[in-house]
Protein backbone atom coordinates (compact mmCIF):
# COMPACT_ATOMS: atom_id res chain seq x y z
CA UNK A 1 0.00 0.00 0.00
CA UNK A 2 2.67 2.56 0.78
CA UNK A 3 4.55 1.60 -2.17
CA UNK A 4 1.27 2.11 -4.29
CA UNK A 5 0.88 5.60 -2.84
CA UNK A 6 3.98 6.53 -3.00
CA UNK A 7 3.83 5.75 -6.99
CA UNK A 8 0.56 7.37 -7.05
CA UNK A 9 1.95 10.89 -5.96
CA UNK A 10 5.42 10.91 -8.06
CA UNK A 11 3.20 9.69 -11.06
CA UNK A 12 0.79 13.34 -9.62
CA UNK A 13 4.07 15.30 -9.11
CA UNK A 14 5.32 14.59 -12.87
CA UNK A 15 1.76 15.55 -14.18
CA UNK A 16 1.61 18.70 -11.99
CA UNK A 17 4.98 19.88 -13.18
CA UNK A 18 4.68 19.03 -16.71
CA UNK A 19 1.73 20.89 -16.54
CA UNK A 20 3.53 23.65 -15.52
CA UNK A 21 6.34 23.85 -17.91
CA UNK A 22 4.12 23.43 -20.90
CA UNK A 23 1.71 26.26 -19.22
CA UNK A 24 -1.49 24.29 -18.69
CA UNK A 25 -1.12 25.06 -14.94
CA UNK A 26 -0.73 28.87 -14.96
CA UNK A 27 -2.47 30.69 -12.82
CA UNK A 28 -5.72 32.82 -14.15
CA UNK A 29 -4.27 36.16 -13.15
CA UNK A 30 -7.34 39.53 -13.73
CA UNK A 31 -5.57 43.00 -12.84
CA UNK A 32 -8.25 45.50 -11.69
CA UNK A 33 -8.05 49.02 -12.64
CA UNK A 34 -9.27 52.27 -10.55
CA UNK A 35 -10.31 54.99 -11.97
CA UNK A 36 -12.74 58.15 -12.32
CA UNK A 37 -16.12 56.83 -13.91
CA UNK A 38 -15.88 58.45 -16.99
CA UNK A 39 -14.92 58.27 -20.77
CA UNK A 40 -11.63 57.02 -20.70
CA UNK A 41 -11.27 54.88 -18.05
CA UNK A 42 -14.02 53.13 -19.96
CA UNK A 43 -12.23 53.85 -23.31
CA UNK A 44 -9.12 52.40 -21.52
CA UNK A 45 -10.62 49.18 -20.78
CA UNK A 46 -11.59 48.58 -24.38
CA UNK A 47 -8.19 48.96 -25.60
CA UNK A 48 -7.45 46.45 -22.92
CA UNK A 49 -8.42 43.67 -24.89
CA UNK A 50 -5.45 43.78 -26.89
CA UNK A 51 -3.68 43.44 -23.79
CA UNK A 52 -5.28 40.45 -22.71
CA UNK A 53 -5.19 39.12 -26.19
CA UNK A 54 -1.27 39.42 -25.81
CA UNK A 55 -0.74 38.42 -22.58
CA UNK A 56 -3.48 36.29 -21.35
CA UNK A 57 -4.27 38.33 -18.59
CA UNK A 58 -7.57 39.78 -18.43
CA UNK A 59 -8.27 43.43 -17.15
CA UNK A 60 -11.35 44.69 -15.32
CA UNK A 61 -12.10 48.09 -13.81
CA UNK A 62 -13.40 49.50 -10.93
CA UNK A 63 -14.70 53.12 -11.53
CA UNK A 64 -15.87 55.73 -8.88
CA UNK A 65 -17.83 58.99 -9.79
CA UNK A 66 -15.68 62.00 -9.05
CA UNK A 67 -16.72 63.56 -6.07
CA UNK A 68 -16.34 59.55 -4.27
CA UNK A 69 -12.95 58.76 -6.11
CA UNK A 70 -10.45 60.38 -4.22
CA UNK A 71 -11.62 58.71 -0.69
CA UNK A 72 -12.87 55.38 -1.92
CA UNK A 73 -9.28 54.81 -3.19
CA UNK A 74 -7.28 56.08 0.12
CA UNK A 75 -9.88 54.31 2.61
CA UNK A 76 -8.71 51.25 0.35
CA UNK A 77 -4.99 52.20 0.89
CA UNK A 78 -5.35 52.74 4.42
CA UNK A 79 -6.09 49.15 5.11
CA UNK A 80 -3.23 48.14 3.32
CA UNK A 81 -5.01 45.86 1.21
CA UNK A 82 -6.60 47.00 -2.09
CA UNK A 83 -9.48 45.75 -4.45
CA UNK A 84 -7.28 47.10 -7.34
CA UNK A 85 -3.95 46.13 -8.37
CA UNK A 86 -3.54 49.29 -10.81
CA UNK A 87 -4.61 52.60 -10.02
CA UNK A 88 -4.88 56.69 -11.71
CA UNK A 89 -4.69 58.83 -9.05
CA UNK A 90 -5.24 63.05 -9.71
CA UNK A 91 -1.96 64.35 -10.13
CA UNK A 92 -1.92 66.42 -6.98
CA UNK A 93 -2.63 63.21 -4.62
CA UNK A 94 0.97 61.78 -5.44
CA UNK A 95 2.54 63.14 -2.51
CA UNK A 96 -0.20 61.83 -0.21
CA UNK A 97 0.41 58.23 -1.77
CA UNK A 98 3.84 58.17 -1.60
CA UNK A 99 4.15 59.05 1.88
CA UNK A 100 1.66 56.78 2.95
CA UNK A 101 3.92 54.04 1.33
CA UNK A 102 0.94 53.24 -1.07
CA UNK A 103 2.45 52.97 -4.12
CA UNK A 104 5.38 50.56 -5.94
CA UNK A 105 8.49 52.68 -6.47
CA UNK A 106 9.03 51.58 -9.99
CA UNK A 107 12.38 54.27 -10.51
CA UNK A 108 14.62 51.21 -11.58
CA UNK A 109 12.01 49.99 -14.02
CA UNK A 110 11.18 52.98 -15.04
CA UNK A 111 14.99 53.94 -15.94
CA UNK A 112 14.72 50.36 -18.08
CA UNK A 113 11.94 50.27 -19.64
CA UNK A 114 10.68 53.90 -20.56
CA UNK A 115 12.04 56.53 -22.77
CA UNK A 116 11.62 59.65 -20.44
CA UNK A 117 12.76 61.40 -23.85
CA UNK A 118 8.61 60.71 -24.88
CA UNK A 119 7.63 62.91 -22.45
CA UNK A 120 8.05 66.52 -21.26
CA UNK A 121 9.71 66.86 -17.74
CA UNK A 122 6.91 68.67 -16.27
CA UNK A 123 4.55 65.91 -17.32
CA UNK A 124 7.02 63.04 -15.50
CA UNK A 125 7.08 65.01 -12.31
CA UNK A 126 3.68 65.33 -11.89
CA UNK A 127 2.23 62.17 -12.77
CA UNK A 128 5.31 59.92 -11.46
CA UNK A 129 7.94 61.85 -9.58
CA UNK A 130 7.85 62.53 -5.82
CA UNK A 131 9.39 64.40 -4.25
CA UNK A 132 9.84 67.01 -6.91
CA UNK A 133 13.04 66.62 -8.14
CA UNK A 134 13.87 63.41 -6.05
CA UNK A 135 14.27 61.24 -9.45
CA UNK A 136 12.04 58.98 -7.60
CA UNK A 137 9.48 57.73 -10.04
CA UNK A 138 6.02 56.13 -8.61
CA UNK A 139 3.92 56.35 -11.57
CA UNK A 140 4.07 57.10 -15.48
CA UNK A 141 1.81 59.44 -18.13
CA UNK A 142 -2.05 58.14 -17.67
CA UNK A 143 -4.10 61.13 -18.96
CA UNK A 144 -3.35 64.16 -20.05
CA UNK A 145 -5.21 67.25 -19.34
CA UNK A 146 -5.28 70.62 -18.57
CA UNK A 147 -6.99 73.69 -18.71
CA UNK A 148 -7.75 75.56 -22.25
CA UNK A 149 -10.37 78.35 -23.51
CA UNK A 150 -13.80 77.45 -25.58
CA UNK A 151 -15.24 80.23 -27.15
CA UNK A 152 -17.88 81.16 -29.54
CA UNK A 153 -16.75 81.04 -32.97
CA UNK A 154 -19.98 82.70 -34.21
CA UNK A 155 -19.25 85.91 -32.26
CA UNK A 156 -15.69 86.19 -32.83
CA UNK A 157 -16.38 85.89 -36.93
CA UNK A 158 -19.38 88.77 -36.76
CA UNK A 159 -18.36 91.12 -38.81
CA UNK A 160 -20.15 93.97 -36.92
CA UNK A 161 -19.07 92.48 -33.83
CA UNK A 162 -15.13 92.56 -35.17
CA UNK A 163 -15.81 96.47 -36.46
CA UNK A 164 -17.63 97.59 -33.14
CA UNK A 165 -14.42 95.76 -30.76
CA UNK A 166 -11.83 97.43 -33.01
CA UNK A 167 -13.35 100.98 -32.64
CA UNK A 168 -13.44 100.47 -28.73
CA UNK A 169 -10.35 98.87 -27.93
CA UNK A 170 -7.93 99.95 -30.94
CA UNK A 171 -7.06 96.17 -32.16
CA UNK A 172 -8.51 93.32 -34.11
CA UNK A 173 -11.26 91.09 -32.01
CA UNK A 174 -9.83 87.16 -32.63
CA UNK A 175 -8.32 84.65 -30.01
CA UNK A 176 -6.70 86.39 -27.67
CA UNK A 177 -2.92 85.86 -26.96
CA UNK A 178 -2.82 87.82 -23.29
CA UNK A 179 -5.23 87.68 -20.51
CA UNK A 180 -5.64 91.30 -20.97
CA UNK A 181 -6.63 90.91 -23.69
CA UNK A 182 -9.08 87.94 -22.12
CA UNK A 183 -10.66 90.97 -20.00
CA UNK A 184 -11.61 93.03 -23.10
CA UNK A 185 -13.20 90.73 -24.90
CA UNK A 186 -15.40 89.38 -21.78
CA UNK A 187 -16.02 92.89 -21.01
CA UNK A 188 -16.87 93.66 -24.97
CA UNK A 189 -19.38 90.51 -24.56
CA UNK A 190 -20.90 91.20 -21.07
CA UNK A 191 -24.47 92.57 -22.19
CA UNK A 192 -27.29 91.14 -19.68
CA UNK A 193 -29.72 92.91 -21.29
CA UNK A 194 -29.60 90.54 -23.71
CA UNK A 195 -28.64 87.47 -21.41
CA UNK A 196 -25.01 87.64 -22.90
CA UNK A 197 -22.02 87.38 -20.61
CA UNK A 198 -18.14 87.97 -21.54
CA UNK A 199 -16.48 84.65 -19.23
CA UNK A 200 -17.29 81.85 -16.99
CA UNK A 201 -14.16 80.67 -15.59
CA UNK A 202 -14.35 78.09 -12.21
CA UNK A 203 -15.26 80.07 -9.23
CA UNK A 204 -16.60 77.77 -6.50
CA UNK A 205 -14.46 77.73 -3.54
CA UNK A 206 -13.05 74.16 -3.82
CA UNK A 207 -9.96 72.25 -3.71
CA UNK A 208 -10.69 70.69 -6.12
CA UNK A 209 -12.50 71.49 -9.70
CA UNK A 210 -12.96 74.92 -8.15
CA UNK A 211 -11.08 78.30 -8.43
CA UNK A 212 -7.66 77.60 -7.99
CA UNK A 213 -7.58 75.22 -11.28
CA UNK A 214 -7.88 78.08 -13.46
CA UNK A 215 -6.43 81.14 -11.23
CA UNK A 216 -3.44 79.21 -11.25
CA UNK A 217 -2.51 79.92 -15.04
CA UNK A 218 -2.91 83.71 -14.61
CA UNK A 219 -1.10 83.57 -11.87
CA UNK A 220 2.20 82.02 -13.14
CA UNK A 221 1.52 84.18 -16.62
CA UNK A 222 1.57 87.05 -14.80
CA UNK A 223 4.88 86.07 -13.04
CA UNK A 224 3.36 84.81 -9.69
CA UNK A 225 5.36 82.12 -7.37
CA UNK A 226 3.30 79.75 -4.82
CA UNK A 227 6.68 79.77 -3.02
CA UNK A 228 10.49 80.08 -2.72
CA UNK A 229 11.15 76.69 -4.35
CA UNK A 230 10.82 73.44 -3.62
CA UNK A 231 13.64 73.58 -0.96
CA UNK A 232 12.56 76.01 1.53
CA UNK A 233 9.02 76.91 0.87
CA UNK A 234 8.57 79.90 2.41
CA UNK A 235 5.28 81.95 1.22
CA UNK A 236 5.13 85.22 2.42
CA UNK A 237 6.85 87.83 0.54
CA UNK A 238 6.56 85.40 -2.52
CA UNK A 239 2.94 84.11 -3.42
CA UNK A 240 1.65 87.22 -2.04
CA UNK A 241 4.09 89.54 -4.17
CA UNK A 242 3.48 92.21 -6.80
CA UNK A 243 3.18 89.93 -9.47
CA UNK A 244 1.12 87.68 -6.82
CA UNK A 245 -1.19 90.96 -5.83
CA UNK A 246 -1.80 92.37 -9.34
CA UNK A 247 -2.39 88.56 -10.94
CA UNK A 248 -5.55 88.07 -8.12
CA UNK A 249 -6.59 91.90 -8.90
CA UNK A 250 -7.42 90.61 -12.90
CA UNK A 251 -8.91 87.73 -11.65
CA UNK A 252 -11.33 89.37 -9.85
CA UNK A 253 -11.67 92.29 -12.38
CA UNK A 254 -12.71 89.16 -14.79
CA UNK A 255 -15.59 88.06 -12.22
CA UNK A 256 -17.56 91.12 -13.24
CA UNK A 257 -17.96 89.51 -16.69
CA UNK A 258 -19.96 86.64 -15.38
CA UNK A 259 -23.17 85.53 -15.14
CA UNK A 260 -25.00 86.09 -12.15
CA UNK A 261 -24.61 83.43 -9.55
CA UNK A 262 -21.23 82.43 -11.15
CA UNK A 263 -19.32 82.31 -7.57
CA UNK A 264 -19.94 79.00 -7.42
CA UNK A 265 -19.07 77.99 -10.91
CA UNK A 266 -17.35 74.39 -11.33
CA UNK A 267 -17.15 71.94 -14.03
CA UNK A 268 -20.70 71.49 -14.96
CA UNK A 269 -21.71 75.21 -14.47
CA UNK A 270 -18.98 76.57 -17.13
CA UNK A 271 -19.93 73.82 -19.66
CA UNK A 272 -23.84 74.38 -19.46
CA UNK A 273 -23.12 78.17 -19.62
CA UNK A 274 -21.33 77.64 -23.06
CA UNK A 275 -23.99 74.98 -24.19
CA UNK A 276 -26.60 77.57 -23.75
CA UNK A 277 -24.87 80.70 -25.43
CA UNK A 278 -24.59 82.43 -21.87
CA UNK A 279 -21.24 83.21 -22.58
CA UNK A 280 -18.75 84.00 -25.26
CA UNK A 281 -15.96 81.94 -23.03
CA UNK A 282 -15.50 79.72 -20.77
CA UNK A 283 -12.43 77.83 -19.28
CA UNK A 284 -12.59 74.21 -18.63
CA UNK A 285 -10.26 70.89 -18.55
CA UNK A 286 -9.61 69.52 -21.73
CA UNK A 287 -10.96 66.08 -21.44
CA UNK A 288 -14.49 67.48 -20.64
CA UNK A 289 -14.42 68.96 -23.87
CA UNK A 290 -16.36 66.61 -25.68
CA UNK A 291 -19.60 68.09 -23.68
CA UNK A 292 -19.37 71.29 -25.89
CA UNK A 293 -19.57 69.54 -29.04
CA UNK A 294 -22.39 67.14 -28.39
CA UNK A 295 -25.43 68.50 -30.69
CA UNK A 296 -28.12 66.56 -27.89
CA UNK A 297 -26.48 69.00 -25.14
CA UNK A 298 -25.33 71.72 -26.53
CA UNK A 299 -27.41 74.53 -28.71
CA UNK A 300 -23.73 75.83 -30.08
CA UNK A 301 -22.31 72.60 -30.78
CA UNK A 302 -21.29 73.45 -34.38
CA UNK A 303 -20.32 77.43 -33.18
CA UNK A 304 -17.73 76.30 -30.61
CA UNK A 305 -13.71 76.39 -31.25
CA UNK A 306 -10.73 76.43 -28.56
CA UNK A 307 -7.63 78.24 -27.98
CA UNK A 308 -4.34 77.59 -25.66
CA UNK A 309 -4.83 79.41 -22.21
CA UNK A 310 -2.97 82.65 -23.10
CA UNK A 311 0.08 84.84 -21.85
CA UNK A 312 0.38 87.73 -19.54
CA UNK A 313 3.72 89.67 -18.42
CA UNK A 314 5.03 90.48 -14.70
CA UNK A 315 5.62 93.59 -13.22
CA UNK A 316 9.03 94.60 -14.67
CA UNK A 317 7.40 93.62 -18.58
CA UNK A 318 8.89 90.16 -19.05
CA UNK A 319 6.49 88.22 -20.58
CA UNK A 320 5.51 84.04 -19.41
CA UNK A 321 3.36 81.77 -20.51
CA UNK A 322 1.88 79.15 -18.24
CA UNK A 323 -0.56 76.42 -18.70
CA UNK A 324 -2.37 74.66 -15.55
CA UNK A 325 -1.86 71.04 -16.07
CA UNK A 326 -4.38 68.38 -14.63
CA UNK A 327 -4.61 64.89 -15.22
CA UNK A 328 -3.54 61.39 -14.01
CA UNK A 329 -0.13 58.60 -13.71
CA UNK A 330 -0.76 55.40 -14.08
CA UNK A 331 0.52 53.42 -11.21
CA UNK A 332 0.94 50.45 -9.35
CA UNK A 333 -0.90 49.41 -5.76
CA UNK A 334 1.91 48.82 -3.45
CA UNK A 335 0.03 45.87 -2.57
CA UNK A 336 -1.10 44.26 -5.18
CA UNK A 337 0.24 40.58 -5.12
CA UNK A 338 0.41 41.09 -9.31
CA UNK A 339 3.01 43.56 -9.44
CA UNK A 340 5.54 41.81 -12.46
CA UNK A 341 2.07 41.65 -14.52
CA UNK A 342 0.96 45.20 -13.54
CA UNK A 343 4.32 46.48 -15.18
CA UNK A 344 3.45 44.18 -18.01
CA UNK A 345 0.51 46.30 -18.40
CA UNK A 346 2.49 49.83 -18.03
CA UNK A 347 4.79 48.76 -20.48
CA UNK A 348 1.76 47.91 -23.13
CA UNK A 349 0.14 50.95 -22.13
CA UNK A 350 3.47 53.02 -22.75
CA UNK A 351 3.73 51.68 -26.43
CA UNK A 352 3.55 54.30 -29.16
CA UNK A 353 0.94 51.97 -30.80
CA UNK A 354 -1.34 51.96 -27.61
CA UNK A 355 -0.81 55.98 -27.78
CA UNK A 356 -1.85 56.23 -31.16
CA UNK A 357 -4.96 54.25 -30.18
CA UNK A 358 -5.85 56.42 -27.37
CA UNK A 359 -5.44 59.67 -29.50
CA UNK A 360 -7.63 58.38 -32.08
CA UNK A 361 -10.77 57.38 -30.11
CA UNK A 362 -10.52 61.15 -28.79
CA UNK A 363 -8.65 61.21 -26.28
CA UNK A 364 -5.51 62.89 -25.01
CA UNK A 365 -2.36 61.46 -24.82
CA UNK A 366 1.24 63.32 -23.58
CA UNK A 367 3.65 61.25 -25.71
CA UNK A 368 5.65 62.74 -28.03
CA UNK A 369 6.01 60.56 -30.79
CA UNK A 370 2.28 60.88 -31.13
CA UNK A 371 1.77 64.57 -30.06
CA UNK A 372 4.61 66.19 -32.81
CA UNK A 373 3.31 64.23 -35.62
CA UNK A 374 0.93 66.14 -38.16
CA UNK A 375 -1.46 63.37 -38.21
CA UNK A 376 -2.14 64.26 -34.73
CA UNK A 377 -3.44 67.35 -35.31
CA UNK A 378 -6.80 65.57 -37.51
CA UNK A 379 -7.73 63.40 -34.86
CA UNK A 380 -9.54 66.29 -32.73
CA UNK A 381 -10.76 69.63 -32.60
CA UNK A 382 -8.64 71.04 -29.25
CA UNK A 383 -5.15 68.70 -30.61
CA UNK A 384 -3.62 71.76 -31.80
CA UNK A 385 -4.12 73.02 -28.58
CA UNK A 386 -3.00 70.23 -27.23
CA UNK A 387 0.35 70.45 -28.56
CA UNK A 388 0.65 74.09 -27.91
CA UNK A 389 0.13 73.69 -24.12
CA UNK A 390 2.29 70.84 -23.89
CA UNK A 391 5.99 72.60 -23.27
CA UNK A 392 3.80 75.10 -21.45
CA UNK A 393 1.86 73.07 -18.43
CA UNK A 394 2.82 73.53 -14.88
CA UNK A 395 1.01 71.65 -11.86
CA UNK A 396 0.46 72.81 -8.10
CA UNK A 397 1.80 71.48 -5.15
CA UNK A 398 2.01 67.66 -4.74
CA UNK A 399 2.35 67.16 -1.25
CA UNK A 400 0.07 65.94 1.34
CA UNK A 401 -1.07 69.77 2.13
CA UNK A 402 -2.36 70.19 -0.93
CA UNK A 403 -6.53 69.72 -0.25
CA UNK A 404 -5.99 72.61 2.97
CA UNK A 405 -3.78 74.76 0.60
CA UNK A 406 -6.24 74.96 -2.47
CA UNK A 407 -8.85 74.74 -0.36
CA UNK A 408 -8.10 78.37 1.58
CA UNK A 409 -6.44 80.44 -1.52
CA UNK A 410 -9.85 78.76 -3.79
CA UNK A 411 -12.22 80.77 -0.21
CA UNK A 412 -9.87 83.64 -0.16
CA UNK A 413 -9.94 84.50 -4.21
CA UNK A 414 -13.87 84.02 -4.25
CA UNK A 415 -14.21 86.64 -1.32
CA UNK A 416 -12.00 88.82 -3.13
CA UNK A 417 -14.55 88.13 -6.42
CA UNK A 418 -17.60 88.94 -4.44
CA UNK A 419 -15.58 92.18 -3.07
CA UNK A 420 -15.61 91.13 0.68
CA UNK A 421 -11.92 91.63 0.90
CA UNK A 422 -9.57 93.14 -1.45
CA UNK A 423 -7.45 91.20 -3.92
CA UNK A 424 -4.20 92.25 -2.05
CA UNK A 425 -5.85 91.45 1.38
CA UNK A 426 -6.73 87.73 -0.41
CA UNK A 427 -3.29 87.13 -1.06
CA UNK A 428 -1.70 88.13 2.16
CA UNK A 429 -3.90 85.68 4.09
CA UNK A 430 -3.27 83.20 1.72
CA UNK A 431 0.57 83.61 2.21
CA UNK A 432 0.11 83.56 5.91
CA UNK A 433 -1.84 80.54 6.23
CA UNK A 434 -0.15 78.68 3.56
CA UNK A 435 3.54 79.05 5.96
CA UNK A 436 0.83 78.30 8.81
CA UNK A 437 0.26 74.89 7.28
CA UNK A 438 3.34 74.02 5.94
CA UNK A 439 5.25 75.49 9.57
CA UNK A 440 2.73 73.41 11.47
CA UNK A 441 3.36 70.30 9.40
CA UNK A 442 6.96 70.44 9.68
CA UNK A 443 8.67 71.91 6.62
CA UNK A 444 10.44 74.26 8.48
Amino acid sequence: MKAKGFKLVSAGLLMLVALTLFGYAKEDVTLTIMWADWEPAHLLLKLAKDFTKETGIKVRGNFVPWPQYHDKMFTEFASHRTSFDLCLPDSQWIGEAVEGGHLLDLTDWIKERVDLNNYPDMVMRSYGEYPDGSGRYYGVPGLLDFVLFAYRKDLFDDPKEKAAFKEKYGYELGVPETWEQIRDIAEFFTRPDKNLYGIALWQAPLATAGLVDEFLGLFWSKGGRLWSGREKKKVVGYLNDEAGSEAAKLWAELYKYHPKGAANYSVSEALTAMQQGLVAMIATYAAFYPALLDPEKSLYHDKIGFFTSPAGTDPSGKKHHYVQLGGQGMSISAYTPYKEECKKFLEWWLREETQWKFAEAGQITPDKRVVENDRFLKLAPINKVVRESLPLLRDFWEIPEYNEMAEYMSRKLNQACLGQITPKEAMDDIAKKHEEILRARGYY
